[in-house]
């Protein structure tokens, strides 16, 4: 409110003006928002005292609302779904989908249908034009080199992807698309080793560290979808999804392994049983 040419950015011919300004990518600012308010959902179960929880969440639906972000607020309708099927508390379960359901419909019809303008809607079915950028890179892009890639950050071997039309920059708008033609099928089929060992090892932790990192997970990879992600560049999406890998990489062992022993014998042989 103070700076408004600071904190908002201006789309669609001055039309629409979105949360984020130049200072971050308003559908980044949104996904922050989807992860603030899958951490704070565990709040309402922790504490009796639910006003100061419900007031910050608020605050970040508001926000999430002013950023115009369409894949944010799916990604956090999805995390209150979760919650709200995993929870047992029925005073909560249905004061959440009452919540929901008022505010579903309003945000909707004003984020992901544009007030409803028929071609904001066509727009919307095309995903603002990913939908045709990403059917060229397969058809006409990835034959080209389609094993190993392009190279990191490369969509093509200019600097701009070129076909029926020029596509500018080095992002396909998609993290998965864009590790396609950075590395080929070969590094595609790591990165999906890799997100499959990653929710593997998620699904078999405890109950309250599974669904936190599940709520984290899921507007990490729905912004995925939409912009760098978790493989990109510059998206603060890596960040969350390296929190993410830590959690459950990083572990205390109450026992030794058998190399740890060797070492430990020949390195403190007074600390050995």
């Amino acid at each position: 409110m103070v700076a408004p040419d600071v904190f908002f950015r201006l789309t669609d011919g001055g039309e629409e003006a979105r949360l984020g300004g130049t200072l971050m990518n308003p559908n980044e600012l949104g996904m922050l928002a989807g992860v603030g308010c899958a951490c704070l959902i565990f709040d309402l179960y922790r504490f009796k005292n639910k006003v100061w929880t419900i007031i910050k969440i608020l605050i970040i639906m508001y926000a999430l609302y002013m950023t115009g972000s369409r894949s944010s607020l799916i990604g956090v309708l999805l995390i209150i779904f979760f919650h709200v099927n995993q929870t047992k508390r029925k005073t909560l379960k249905f004061g959440i989908i009452a919540v929901v359901a008022a505010v579903a419909p309003f945000a909707v019809y004003s984020i992901i249908l544009k007030g409803g303008d028929q071609s904001r809607l066509e727009e919307v079915m095309s995903l603002t034009g990913r939908l045709p950028f990403w059917k060229a890179l397969i058809t006409e892009g990835l034959p080209r080199e389609p094993l190993l890639g392009f190279g990191f950050m490369r969509i093509d071997y200019k600097e701009f992807f070129q076909s029926a039309h020029t596509y500018p920059g080095k992002m396909t708008h998609n993290t998965f698309m864009q590790v396609l033609m950075n590395l080929g099928f070969i590094g595609f089929t790591i990165v999906l080793f890799q997100v499959f060992f990653t929710l593997k090892s998620i699904l078999s932790e405890q109950k309250e560290i599974k669904l936190m990192l599940i709520g984290i997970l899921i507007p990490v990879v729905i912004n995925s979808f939409t912009e760098f992600g978790i493989f990109g560049e510059s998206n603060y999406g890596i960040m969350f999804y390296q929190i993410i890998i830590f959690s459950i990489a990083f572990k205390n062992n109450n026992h030794l392994t058998r190399p740890q022993k060797i070492i430990l014998r020949k390195k403190r042989p007074d600390l050995t049983v």
